[in-house]
């Protein structure tokens, strides 16, 4: 679950810790384009009015939802927070239907199939499944070490591998690998 608190200063932490809590308060300035129902947006207004706030997984998937990606998640329900003057954000990945109750049960999502797609089309579409970017191990080019994750930004070029196979069940503790090609996949 992330936590972050609207003081002076933004703190983020999360059950998986993040490098760059500046980014969950950059989605939070970017809300003034996004709908009323993304997690910038309920973020920005939970810090207007002095709010603490932690968001949560509104299902029962139990995926941690990412602050430094949080244009993908949407607020579905809100409750009263463990602390004063905070609340609790559920939020499922935009395009998922809302739960109507908190940890509903709903089918897990499948993982998409990325191979032969461009890397950064590739990389929002797991996003936007639920996958953690932290999660997300990009191997790139011919030494194939994998990418740390400030310079995903420079990863151009054809996804040629992923793992899990497409079609499998969404599984928000296991790690992703996908195989980027510098421009395009190798014909075998």
């Amino acid at each position: 679950m992330g936590l972050i608190l609207a003081a002076t200063l933004m703190v983020g932490c999360s059950d998986h810790p993040s490098d760059d809590a500046a980014s969950a308060t950059h989605s939070a300035s970017a809300s003034a384009t996004l709908p009323p129902d993304s997690l910038p947006t309920k973020m920005k207004g939970a810090i207007n009015k002095d709010l603490a706030f932690s968001v949560q997984d509104a299902t029962d998937l139990g995926r941690t939802v990412d602050l430094q990606h949080a244009d993908v998640w949407r607020v579905c329900l809100t409750r009263k927070g463990k602390l004063e003057n905070s609340v609790t954000f559920g939020a499922v990945p935009r395009g998922e239907k809302c739960p109507t109750h908190w940890d509903a049960h709903v089918p897990t999502p499948q993982t998409p199939k990325v191979i032969g797609d461009d890397f950064q089309h590739a990389y929002k579409e797991l996003l936007k499944k639920g996958y953690n970017h932290e999660f997300i191990d990009v191997l790139y080019g011919s030494d194939q070490g994998a990418v740390n994750q400030q310079d995903i930004q420079r990863v151009h070029g054809q996804v040629c591998h992923q793992y899990p196979k497409p079609g499998q069940p969404l599984d928000a503790s296991e790690n992703v690998k996908l195989y980027v090609a510098l421009k395009k996949c190798p014909r075998t």
